[in-house]
């Protein structure tokens, strides 16, 4: 009887353990395909139903292995990325290195300078 406790007891904690790892990576998932479409409203509606704010997943969730901001620059994601860029402290986006540059270091470099974010990441890191 008390083998059988025990082992409900560790399949009850493996489960619990297991949905906010799987609930965090549907997040994830559910940030990104957002991001991709453009879509403000389903990127509000995946924040406001899990009650995560940007600036507090911003720096752990990667898209393609990219930042957020940087998804949302190379999917040319206007809407999305300037949405990003207003909730973000400017801290945030400062700190979001690639490969050691800046956002607009890395955007130069990589094609996407004339892209709509980086103009709205310039303004809001000029002041």
């Amino acid at each position: 009887m008390r083998v059988l406790v025990s082992t409900l007891a560790a399949a009850f904690v493996a489960v619990a353990m297991a949905q906010p790892a799987q609930a965090s990576n549907e997040i994830a998932e559910g940030l990104c395909t957002a991001i991709s479409a453009d879509d403000r409203q389903r990127l509000r509606t995946i924040l406001s139903n899990h009650n995560v704010r940007i600036r507090n997943v911003f720096s752990s969730i990667r898209c393609n292995g990219q930042s957020m901001l940087q998804f949302a620059i190379t999917a040319e994601a206007d809407e999305v990325g300037e949405m990003l860029i207003r909730q973000l402290p400017v801290r945030a986006i400062e700190e979001d290195l690639i490969d050691g540059k800046s956002v607009l270091e890395w955007a130069e470099q990589a094609g996407y300078a004339s892209s709509a974010v980086v103009g709205v990441v310039r303004e809001r890191l000029a002041g």
